[in-house]
Order: structure tokens, then C-alpha cells, then sequence
């Protein structure tokens, strides 16, 4: 794997997280099965210390989906329902993939309201799109 060069250092996309805060007010199943039809992947989940997490892997990338419930405590709960895409491979890591994303999140009709390449953004920044502004029409 080559890694990018960003002011004189490096990194390597395998620790690239696309990540998306969901605003789909559903039960964490419900979402599974929206998501599952959109990626058209299946996403078996399990519980991992108290909050429920589901995994599929795809060439070059993978999806991980958060439950917002915390089983655990109460306390620990979130407001939203958490998609992070982990990208394996340096050629995903750009505006086309991040459209891509998104063009599959509005095809399956899943809300989201805001999103993050971490830890570091991308080389150049991507031209809004009306899938920028579409799905977040609910919180503007």
C-alpha cells in the first residue's frame, strides 16, 4: 500500500474513516435492513461492550454501523445512529468514492446530517452537491 503525502508527512489510507451521523429515528434493526438494501450487502451485527455493532466487508472498503443505544447505561446513549466507512485502499480515498457514498445513502432514502473523513480530510476539498444540501434540509 503507498501512502499520501500531506505537508511532508505520510499516512496510509487503511486508517481513512468516511464517517456519517445518521439522523434516521428508528430501531437499530430497522436501520440495518434499510442500509442492507441500499449497500445491498447483508450486515450481521453483534454486541460489542454494551452497544450493538454491525460490520460488512467490500472490496477496498468496509462499513461499520453504531447503534446509538448503549445497553450498558443509559447515560452512555447517543442521538444518532453512527455509519463509518473504513477505506482499505488508496483509491477510494477521494471525492468520487465520498459521491458515491452519498448516492447510495439518497437512493435508500437514509437521512444523514453531517460527515468527516478522519483523521485527516481529503487533499482537496469536494465541490458541494445537491446530495450535500438534500439531506440535510431537515436541520437547516
Amino acid at each position: 500500500m503507498e501512502p499520501i503525502q500531506k505537508g511532508g508527512g505520510s499516512m496510509h489510507t487503511s486508517h481513512q474513516v468516511l464517517g456519517f451521523v445518521l439522523l434516521e429515528d428508528v430501531p437499530f434493526e430497522q436501520l440495518l435492513t434499510r442500509l442492507s438494501e441500499a449497500f445491498q450487502i447483508s450486515l450481521p451485527y453483534e454486541d460489542y461492550k454494551g452497544r450493538y455493532i454491525a460490520k460488512a466487508y467490500l472490496s477496498g472498503y468496509h462499513l461499520e454501523v453504531e447503534d446509538r443505544v448503549d445497553r450498558l447505561s443509559e447515560l452512555l446513549c447517543d442521538e444518532y445512529h453512527v455509519l463509518n466507512i473504513r477505506i482499505d485502499s488508496n483509491e477510494y480515498f477521494n471525492c468520487a468514492f465520498e459521491q458515491h457514498i452519498k448516492q447510495i445513502l439518497k437512493k435508500g432514502e437514509i437521512r444523514w446530517q453531517r460527515y468527516v473523513w478522519a483523521p485527516y480530510p481529503l487533499p482537496e476539498p469536494c465541490l458541494e452537491s445537491d446530495d450535500d444540501t438534500e439531506s440535510n434540509k431537515d436541520i437547516l
